[in-house]
């Protein structure tokens, strides 16, 4: 593997409930006691162990009610992007709606951190075609350097057919300023799917990342705290929904471990890497 290669390591901070499956009310859980904390301190331990920093996509309501997880996280190191202010589907949003989440959010971050934001994850992949003609503009309005929004294949809840390399995208003929930088994806039987960590045994893992990184790219990896707690409260979620969303839970924290002691070197922040490109 080529010493100056890069891979992107990252977090979405959220609660064990935050996510969108129209079955499950989630904001019934919102005055539950938060359960988020402990895990974010076993994340920030693991990577100061193996001298790892990630960017961190954080939820505005978290910021909001807990700004001393985003302080630790800031403390330790780690970038701090958005990831929207409530865990709210993009793709239901009118436009002018997501320009004033996006400011919630970006400002409750910011004031915390006394940094500018420069990312933004959209929960749950809801980015799709019909809103990239002013998605992109009103990031790039707020100042912002990049998106991680789009999966850059169909599945069964999100995605689109897109370049699934880390790029400027071209809208109405005209290419943007502003970065795409996409969660990686793999093939299975000549089938383009998601590089879900929580899926995939770590030997396939590593054999990857090592492949992707010899032809001279990045491998984005994306974790939330909840997949690397077994013992958090479970959803009750149909049997399809409940297969994907708790899949692999049990040995992803061994999987991140492993991880981060053979590409330790490799990992950096997303900021950091455009910065060096």
């Amino acid at each position: 593997m080529q010493r100056n290669i890069k891979n992107l390591l990252t977090f979405d901070i959220e609660e064990w409930y935050d996510a969108n499956y129209p079955e499950v009310d989630f904001h019934k859980y919102e005055k539950t006691p938060s359960l988020l904390e402990p895990d974010v301190d076993m994340i920030i331990d693991l990577c100061a162990r193996y001298g790892v920093r990630a960017t961190c996509f954080v939820l505005g309501t978290i910021a909001r009610k807990h700004p001393k997880i985003v302080k630790k996280l800031h403390n330790a190191g780690h970038e701090i992007a958005s990831h929207g202010y409530d865990h709210d589907l993009i793709y239901k949003m009118s436009p002018d709606y997501f320009e004033q989440q996006l400011k919630m959010s970006c400002k409750v971050l910011e004031n915390i951190t006394g940094e500018k934001v420069l990312g933004f994850r959209a929960p749950s992949w809801s980015v799709k075609k019909e809103n990239l003609d002013w998605y992109y503009n009103i990031l790039e309005n707020e100042g912002l350097k990049y998106s991680s929004s789009v999966f850059p294949t169909f599945t069964g809840l999100y995605g689109m057919s897109e370049d699934p390399q880390m790029h400027h995208p071209e809208i109405n003929n005209k290419k943007l300023n502003i970065w795409e930088v996409p969660p990686s994806i793999t093939s299975i039987l000549k089938k383009k799917v998601g590089f879900y960590f929580r899926l995939f045994p770590f030997w396939y893992i590593k054999k990857h990342i090592k492949k992707i990184n010899k032809n001279g790219k990045p491998v984005l990896i994306y974790i939330h705290p909840r997949e690397l707690d077994p013992a958090l409260p479970k959803l009750k979620l149909d049997f399809p929904e409940n297969i994907i969303h708790y899949w692999g839970v049990k040995t992803d924290k061994q999987k991140l471990v492993k991880s981060l002691s053979v590409f330790s070197q490799t990992f950096c922040r997303i900021d950091d890497f455009i910065n060096e490109g």
